[in-house]
């Protein structure tokens, strides 16, 4: 089975990101957008923070600005639609959800909070809607649905006060985990032992895995694994360097490795994605 390119249905002018896709697995990351997520298809398996989370089709999952969160391999590929904006859009959001965060980042299809999750699909959609026809003021358009999802989350999704404990705790370990993501992206190309990514981020090798299983929800290797595969998949689209060459820049000392990893977490080889690249 090939793998499913993420689309990217929007520009650099665009205020938000808006996406199709249907990958595998991705490492943990975080960002200063707000993040909305809508399956479509099959269950996906998404880790927020330490909290692990299974979604049905048409469920809704509210990502605020900041928060670490990545997708895990499901049984079935699983296609949705992934909207980023910035807080910048929408200052009346932006200071709500600096004081507070939602009760559950899941809005099930079949919820309590039905009215949330029939306004929130319906602009969601929408705004797909209006980007793939393009119709004369679609911008404008899109604007308008931005800013009547901000309404919704404002009035519509239960949340609750963040303390300033919880707040400081979770910037420093954002901080922490800045710092040993930054080291893998400038030394991924080579490898990485416990004992140095633990001192990047001045833990001793047994409170580092502790400390990373618990904020990212997997083990460093894994991380690392999934990052490289990512890189790998750049690599593979935009340039036109043999696989070989490829799995040595991404960081694999083997073939065998490299081509392994890569099916686990792509759902093909990487020859085979290399094709399908060439095809389109």
């Amino acid at each position: 089975m090939e793998a499913w390119r993420q689309k990217n249905l929007t520009d650099d002018q665009s205020p938000f990101n808006l996406f199709i896709t249907d990958v595998l697995e991705f490492p943990p990351h975080w960002h200063d957008e707000i993040e909305i997520i809508y399956v479509l298809e099959e269950e996906l398996v998404i880790g927020l923070n330490s909290e692990i989370f299974h979604l049905k089709p048409r469920d809704i999952f509210l990502i605020n600005s900041g928060e670490v969160h990545y997708f895990v391999t499901p049984p079935k590929k699983s296609r949705r639609i992934i909207l980023q904006f910035e807080l910048s859009l929408f200052q009346s959001l932006a200071n709500f959800l600096r004081e507070r965060k939602p009760v559950s980042p899941l809005i099930p299809f079949e919820s309590p909070e039905f009215g949330a999750h029939r306004d929130l699909e319906k602009q969601l959609l929408a705004i797909v809607q209006e980007y793939s026809r393009k119709s004369p003021g679609y911008q404008l358009a899109i604007r308008a649905r931005l800013y009547d999802l901000a309404v919704v989350i404002l009035r519509q999704v239960p949340t609750e006060p963040y303390s300033s404990s919880d707040r400081n705790k979770h910037l420093k370990r954002l901080e922490r985990l800045e710092q040993v993501f930054n080291y893998v992206e400038q030394n991924h190309h080579r490898e990485i032992t416990l004992t140095e990514i633990a001192k990047t981020a001045n833990f001793s090798i047994y409170h580092f895995t502790r400390f990373f299983k618990e904020t990212t929800g997997m083990t460093f290797t894994r991380y690392l694994n999934n990052y490289r595969i990512n890189k790998a998949v750049k690599y593979l689209t935009e340039t036109a360097d043999p696989i070989t060459e490829v799995a040595f820049k991404s960081g694999f000392e083997s073939i065998k490795t490299f081509n392994r990893v890569f099916k686990q977490l792509k759902g093909c080889s990487p020859s085979a994605f290399k094709r399908r690249q060439l095809s389109q």
